[in-house]
């Protein structure tokens, strides 16, 4: 027996990338372009105590770091616990995985980010019903990435190019709202 003899147990489609990395690239994506839209809501949270456009590139380094941090093993295990599902429904086991996964990310995550803002700047913090809201929000967003990752994962891992400049794109908008945080919490802690 030798390794050309071992089939995978799932198989799966030749493409230009690796599936799992499209797939990353895609959650990361509609992440961050789902916190960037829902920022106004977290705004309205923070009694805006922060401005809108800084928040939202914040929001989207949170997202781009899950992905790329917890991300890729909650795309195993997504994979793992999709295995035996038939091909139609593991989009939705998928989705699953990630309504779960962002949502406990954002209620720990983006809850402490926010009540350290809140709390520095003289604000009251997150209410429970806040809180609440920040991870509902959060697991919707899980969830929609995760299915538009197994969805659309083929799709992408065939084009290298778009794939590249995605990702390239992402990692921008990530450093740029990593560079802001740093700034703002330099300047908030600052003794």
């Amino acid at each position: 027996m030798t390794s050309k003899d071992i089939k995978p147990v799932i198989e799966q489609p030749a493409t230009e990338i690796p599936l799992m990395l499209a797939q990353a690239i895609i959650v990361a994506g509609v992440l961050a372009i789902g916190e960037i839209a829902c920022s106004p809501l977290y705004f309205t949270l923070m009694d805006h105590s922060l401005a809108l456009v800084p928040w939202a590139l914040e929001a989207a380094f949170l997202a781009v770091a899950f992905t790329f941090v917890v991300g890729f093993a909650l795309l195993w295990c997504a994979e793992s616990f999709t295995f035996k599902l038939k091909e139609r429904f593991r989009p939705f086991g998928y989705a699953a995985v990630g309504l779960i996964g962002y949502g406990v990310w954002s209620l720990l995550v983006f809850t402490a980010t926010i009540n350290s803002i809140l709390a520095k700047v003289g604000e009251s913090v997150l209410t429970n019903g806040q809180v609440g809201a920040i991870a509902l929000n959060g697991a919707a967003l899980g969830f929609v990435a995760f299915l538009f990752a197994k969805l659309l994962d083929v799709k992408l891992g065939n084009r290298k190019i778009v794939a590249i400049i995605l990702l390239i794109a992402e990692i921008v908008i990530a450093i740029i709202g990593l560079l802001i945080m740093i700034r703002m919490f330099s300047v908030l802690y600052a003794a």
